[in-house]
């Protein structure tokens, strides 16, 4: 038996199709970040803050569309190189849910594998996101459900996701004549925070630390930084540190008159991307009187592409040779 499925599994965003969890919809932006909050009252004023940055983009998110086109560019790469699969993407907080989707593997795949969309590996989004799958395999029964052949390898270093990023960093330090190698610019390579339990049961913050030192040394950067982005204002539990308002003060503080921030935790121009960096970063920056420019997510740009089709690839081959 051969692979003959690609399944990508991400995050999801809200689009303009209703979830169907209300008889009135509450707004499709409200039902994401609630669901995301576990539907807790306790946080509702916390759900209400990130809905207003949804509605500041119109009320809906491009996390889907830019997810979907990266499949299609990783399907059409595979194709050029021989490999005919059929590819599906799921979503953990959005539909379609990922567990729906391998439900409906069961009408015609015989072997999948899956590939995650997530740059670093922690409890809440790759080890999430995989548990999914096994919930949808769990639904069907053995006459029916299709063999998980195996999940291909993360690229949190490799080189395609470094140079994609690199290249976005470059065209935005150019939008503002900032030099990079010169420590009057500062970089800012943003991050998703997390809790600081998942930080004890994943290396996440080390992943992103090698993917942060291997973009600032493709770049020539010599006044960089790593911040964190998007940790609720009212957690009880302690976040990943230093968050972006504090890093572009340290920058500044520390004699940057450019900044530029580009999104390493991140694979495409989301709601989070483009309201925390675009917007409050930007007005940090204002504030603080220094020009700032934030970058693109590597979206689908060629080399990420690439990258991931080399690293399904080598899970294809890897599973031949097995086999």
């Amino acid at each position: 038996m051969t692979v003959d499925h690609l399944l990508v599994t991400a995050f999801g965003g809200p689009t303009q199709e209703c979830c169907g969890k209300h008889a009135e919809c509450p707004g499709q932006a409200f039902c994401f970040v609630n669901g995301i909050f576990g539907d807790n009252p306790a946080r509702r004023a916390r759900v209400d803050e990130v809905v207003e940055h949804y509605k500041f983009f119109g009320g809906f998110s491009r996390f889907n569309e830019i997810t979907e086109a990266q499949a299609t560019a990783v399907k059409s790469e595979l194709k050029k190189r021989g490999h005919e699969l059929e590819v599906s993407v799921g979503y953990d907080h959005w539909l379609p849910h990922i567990s729906d989707k391998v439900v409906e593997l069961a009408d015609g795949s015989k072997e999948f594998v899956v590939l995650v969309m997530a740059p670093h590996q922690s409890s809440i989004s790759w080890d999430a996101y995989l548990r999914r799958v096994s919930e949808g395999l769990d639904q069907l029964d053995e006459s029916t459900r299709p063999k998980w052949a195996g999940v291909v390898e993360p690229f949190w270093n490799k080189s395609g996701f470094i140079d994609a990023l690199a290249e976005r960093i470059r065209t935005a330090a150019k939008s503002i004549g900032a030099d990079l190698t010169n420590s009057a610019t500062g970089l800012v390579l943003s991050a998703h925070a997390v809790p600081m339990p998942v930080v004890k049961t994943s290396k996440y913050v080390e992943q992103i630390r090698e993917t942060a030192e291997l973009v600032a040394s493709k770049v020539g950067a010599t006044n960089w930084m790593v911040g964190y982005q998007s940790a609720p204002s009212d957690s009880k539990i302690e976040w990943t540190t230093p968050y972006l308002d504090r890093v572009i003060e340290e920058l500044k503080e520390g004699g940057a008159q450019k900044i530029v921030a580009a999104p390493i935790g991140f694979l495409c121009d989301n709601v989070e991307v483009l309201y925390d960096l675009g917007v409050e970063g930007k007005e940090k920056a204002d504030e603080l009187g220094v020009e700032f420019a934030a970058a693109e997510a590597v979206n689908t740009h060629p080399a990420f592409i690439m990258q991931l089709a080399d690293n399904v690839e080598a899970k294809l081959k890897e599973l031949a040779l097995a086999s």
